[in-house]
């Protein structure tokens, strides 16, 4: 449907024109009547604004038409702005898309009866309709534009001052407390009492905390993405993270006091880390308080496989099918505590085989295997050699 106001004969704008009033009045009233969340609205101080957009749009609407020529820029403006306040004031566009239903039903229904009643011809009242149907799409697209475009900037600001709490949380230099509150007004985000921090593999955090039912923090940094997670132990929390992850490699920090947040990303980093390489195993997202003991003794890489060569060294010099034979012979007379029958079972073989092969970890090992603190650092050895990939 196009605009073709040749089509309006002159004496219907002249017809509508000293009644204009009333069609506003008809709108308005239609809206009221059949939108609640308006009933209110228009009648106070709200509603002037939008009483003077619909005759702002009334006017030039006539005046268009007795030009030959479609509606100034102006009033889509107007509209434009409308649309923005309608957002602002926190009323939603399912809302606002019905009250326009409702006023353009009005507006066509009372500018056909008042063209009737001056006793315009039908061909002239159907071209009038048209004209109104299309106005009403324009006026309908420039008030949604401004209702969209304000909802736009606002989650755009929304997101940037967030990203902003968020690195005031994670500051791992330490946290202004003043600044922090205050930024935590200004994103809308109460601080809770507890937090924990999810790291995820990449740099786009946004489908996992799109899936999530609770109100995160989500951002990235040089080392990744990640989401800050309010009142992590509070009841199908878990289920809530786990649905959410799906598929996705991610790993959970230990909840923590607020000012304790950079810790909690920095041990949920770690355990990402090992869950990546294999080191550490468990459904999604991983939670670093389950596996302290390979964080621990891999915080410090160079360390660990110091410990590796240093302890294990007789071992390693050997071939490879007699070191792995030793190796894992040596780790099951740890894990089985040293009894002899179980040893065997662990490894399938005949209980003479386990004392032939103790034999040579005691020549090569030698004291090592009689105290316990020897025996600590070599089940500690095996198990750094394991998660340092061999």
């Amino acid at each position: 449907m196009s605009w073709n106001p040749s089509q309006i004969a002159p004496q219907t704008v002249r017809a509508v024109r000293p009644v204009a009033g009333r069609l506003v009045d008809a709108v308005l009233h239609a809206v009221r009547e059949e939108n609640p969340v308006y009933a209110d609205v228009l009648g106070g101080p709200e509603g002037v604004g939008i009483r003077l957009g619909i005759e702002q749009a009334v006017k030039s609407f006539l005046d268009a038409i007795e030009r030959g020529e479609r509606p100034s820029a102006e009033t889509g403006e107007i509209w434009r702005r409308l649309g923005e306040a309608e957002f602002q004031a926190g009323r939603s566009l399912d809302a606002l898309r019905a009250a326009f239903r409702s006023g353009v039903r009005a507006a066509w229904r009372g500018a056909a009866q008042l063209a009737s009643e001056a006793g315009v011809p039908t061909d002239s009242v159907i071209a009038l309709a048209e004209a109104i149907f299309v106005y009403s799409d324009e006026l309908t697209n420039d008030v949604l534009e401004g209702y969209i475009r304000i909802e736009s900037d606002e989650a755009s600001e929304r997101e940037r001052r967030r990203r902003r709490l968020a690195t005031l949380l994670l500051d791992a230099e330490g946290q202004d407390p003043d600044a922090t509150r205050h930024a935590a007004e200004l994103a809308r985000w109460p601080v809770p009492r507890t937090l924990a921090v999810m790291a995820l593999p990449g740099e786009a955090p946004g489908r996992v905390g799109r899936r999530l039912d609770i109100d995160v923090l989500a951002g990235s940094d040089q080392d990744g993405a990640f989401l800050v997670i309010p009142d992590p132990d509070a009841p199908g929390r878990t289920r809530a993270l786990v649905r959410a992850v799906a598929s996705t490699p991610a790993a959970i920090g230990p909840s923590v006091l607020p000012v304790d947040a950079h810790r909690s990303l920095r041990w949920a980093r770690e355990a990402l880390a090992l869950a990546e390489s294999g080191t550490i195993a468990g459904p999604s997202p991983i939670r670093a308080s389950e596996h302290l003991a390979p964080l621990i003794m891999l915080r410090d890489r160079e360390l660990a496989a110091a410990l590796v060569s240093e302890r294990l060294a007789p071992l390693l010099a050997l071939g490879e099918p007699e070191r792995e034979r030793l190796l894992q012979t040596l780790e099951a007379w740890l894990e089985q505590q040293r009894h002899t029958p179980r040893i065997a079972a662990q490894l399938h073989v005949h209980p003479q085989t386990v004392r032939y092969r103790l034999a040579k970890l005691r020549e090569l090992l030698g004291d090592a295997l009689e105290t316990a603190d020897g025996r600590f650092e070599l089940q500690l050895a095996l198990r750094a050699r394991a998660g340092l990939g061999a």
